[in-house]
This record gives C-alpha cells, sequence and structure tokens, in this order.
C-alpha cells in the first residue's frame, strides 16, 4: 500500500512539472513608446543644400532671429558695435577718443549707411595727424521699442559739430523718413515741424542775435526748406529730436546742432 501511495505521488508530481514547463511566458508590460528618449541631438539635411545640419544649431538660430526680431528681447549690442576706435595722444599728454559705429542689421539701408559713415570718417583713423584740428569723433545709439537711433557727431577747433543720423526699424531693417517715423510713434509731422522751428528759433536768437550782417544766415536757417531737411531720431529719452543744419556768419559758416522737435 505504502509503494502504491508513492507511486502515485511521483506521478502527480512529475504531471505538474509537465504542465508548468509548457505553460507560455507573460508579456513584458513595457511597450516601445516607454524606451527612454534619445539623448542626442538628430542632425537633418538643409533642403537646399543637401549639407547635414545640426537641429539645435538650427534652432537656436531661429531662436536667435526671433529675438532680435521681438523688441521686447533685444540689447543694443545686437544691432551695432564700434566699426573703428582708437585713443590719440595729444600734446602734453591729454587723449582723444574716437570711435565710429557699425550698424548690425542685414538691410541695404543699413549697409548704405555703414558706407557713408566710413567713407565720411574711416580715414580720421588712417591719418590722425592730418585730422589733428577734430577734437572728438564719436557716436551715441539709442534702442527704444522697434527703433534703433544712431548719431555719430564730431567736433572741430571752435566748437563746431558736424555729424551723420539714422533711425532703422530694426523689424525691417529700413531707414525711417521724419514723416514714418512720426507716424509710427504716434507723432504729427506737422506739428513737430512746428515744434522743432519754434525750438530752432529760439536756439538760435539766443545764440547769434548779436551777429551783424547775418540775417540771410538767419533766413536760411529757419527756412521751411532746411527745417524738413532736418533728420528725426529718437533721443536717450525717447524724444523726437532733429539733427539741424545751422548757418551763421562765424565759425565756418554751417555745422549741425540737435534740437527737440516735441
Amino acid at each position: 500500500m505504502k509503494r502504491l501511495t508513492a507511486f502515485l505521488l511521483a506521478g502527480m508530481l512529475a504531471m505538474t512539472a509537465l504542465s508548468a514547463c509548457s505553460s507560455p511566458k507573460k508579456e513584458d508590460k513595457a511597450s516601445a513608446t516607454d524606451a527612454p528618449s534619445s539623448t542626442y541631438a538628430s542632425s537633418a539635411k538643409n533642403e537646399k543644400s543637401g549639407e547635414e545640419v545640426d537641429t539645435d544649431v538650427a534652432s537656436s538660430n531661429a531662436s536667435d532671429e526671433e529675438r532680435k526680431n521681438d523688441p521686447a528681447s533685444v540689447a543694443l549690442s545686437d544691432y551695432i558695435k564700434n566699426a573703428k576706435e582708437s585713443v590719440i595722444i595729444l600734446p602734453g599728454g591729454s587723449e582723444k577718443r574716437c570711435a565710429i559705429p557699425e550698424i548690425l542689421i542685414d538691410s541695404s539701408d543699413a549697409k548704405a549707411a555703414n558706407r557713408e559713415i566710413v567713407e565720411k570718417y574711416g580715414d580720421y583713423f588712417d591719418d590722425p595727424e592730418g585730422h589733428n584740428y577734430v577734437t572728438e569723433l564719436n557716436y551715441e545709439a539709442y534702442l527704444y521699442d522697434k527703433f534703433l537711433s544712431v548719431y555719430v557727431k564730431n567736433k572741430v577747433d571752435g566748437g563746431n559739430s558736424y555729424g551723420l543720423c539714422y533711425c532703422f526699424d530694426i523689424t525691417n531693417g529700413n531707414e525711417l523718413s521724419a514723416e514714418k517715423l512720426c507716424s509710427m510713434t504716434d507723432h504729427d509731422y506737422n506739428t513737430a515741424i512746428s515744434v522743432l522751428k519754434t525750438h530752432l528759433t529760439s536756439y538760435y536768437d539766443d545764440k547769434y542775435s548779436q551777429l551783424s550782417g547775418n540775417d540771410e544766415m538767419r533766413r536760411q536757417t529757419l527756412a521751411d526748406s532746411n527745417i524738413k531737411a532736418s533728420k528725426l531720431f529718437l533721443n536717450d529719452a525717447h524724444e523726437l529730436t532733429a539733427m539741424v543744419q545751422i548757418y551763421a556768419a562765424v565759425g565756418g559758416g554751417n555745422w549741425v546742432e540737435t534740437i527737440p522737435a516735441e
């Protein structure tokens, strides 16, 4: 009896083992979508050139362009830098610091302005001794909203100033006329011209009313054609300002001054 019981028990254990070996394995619950994401940047080909482009770099460049076209996130250094600069040691040990700007906007208007600046002032750096009558050469640049204003100025012996002036829309690179700048900043152009003439008249008569034989020069300065030819820009206080030609029977005959237009 004991032998029969042992035989039956051994048979049952063998059948259990065979059943375990033949049962299918359970599937892994993790699917393909649960795999960890790639830690390297893929590359893509430029459709035009066929070259491989790092998508991280392409994305970064696109972000830079978007940032530069977003007035709220730009910096002045994105749009202007020194084109040339030098320090000239004058007799007696004093220094004359000179600099002219390069406008960092990719537009035909900006490129034309850069050419004009270098053509007019570039040789000051190549031949400083030949321009020792120049006492100051530098520039001011202001970035406000989407407007980049650049004012290049130089002073000569006697105190007269000369210069160039530009105002750009950084979103498209266009240089703005006085009328366009006024319309984009909610100023009435005719009002701005009238205010400019009032300020210019006051400035001129305060300085040159005592000059004899100056009537024609005064008329030339205050003529509508001269005032409307002025270059408007936004100063550091974001106010409309004009670079105006001044004519007077003193100090070489003509120069420029910056006069408020609001």
